[in-house]
């Protein structure tokens, strides 16, 4: 029986199968972490992928060799706090932006292919975090101040079979 226990862990680590604790998704859920879901980001459409586990925020981008123009992840997190991202095992170079729990942009990141160090936002309020392509906010001329569409956020958080509720402010 441990050796079983001990497998199914191994195996849900290897395959990111979203076996963490924290996945509270339920059984009518058609979205799973690999769908990209239309999110619109300061008046453009972006194609992201929405993680909502520490398993899968700690994944990522991990392994990812490219990004479509206009694809990438945004990462919910249940409170605001100072937040830091890395690139290890990520191998390209991508645009970070750090948002509050309202949706704007507070502050935009480039982060660097494999550098293990931790960029920090600048401030302790930070909800969302988005990864998009290399230069995709200058591209766009996206600043701070740009919105997320939080309804849209909202959405792809019930598709994927979780509460909005435990991740968004209330009222949003």
């Amino acid at each position: 029986m441990r050796r079983f226990v001990i497998s199914t862990l191994l195996l849900c680590t290897l395959l990111g199968s979203g076996c963490d604790q924290e996945n509270t998704a339920n059984s009518t859920s058609t979205s799973s972490f690999d769908t990209r879901f239309a999110i619109t980001f300061g008046g453009k459409e972006t194609r992201l992928q929405v993680a909502l586990t520490d398993l899968e925020r700690t994944r990522g981008l991990m392994g990812r060799r490219a990004l479509a123009p206009d694809e990438g992840m945004l990462f919910v997190f249940s409170s605001d706090e100072q937040r830091g991202f890395w690139m290890r095992n990520v191998p390209i170079n991508i645009s970070l932006g750090y948002l509050t729990a309202d949706g704007r942009l507070d502050e935009i990141k480039a982060l660097y292919a494999e550098d293990p160090s931790t960029v920090p936002s600048r401030s302790d309020r930070i909800r969302y975090v988005i990864e998009l392509p290399e230069g995709w906010f200058e591209k766009n001329h996206i600043t701070p101040g740009a919105q997320l569409d939080l309804p849209a956020v909202r959405a792809a958080i019930s598709a994927r079979g979780f509460s909005p509720e435990k991740f968004l402010p209330a009222g949003q």
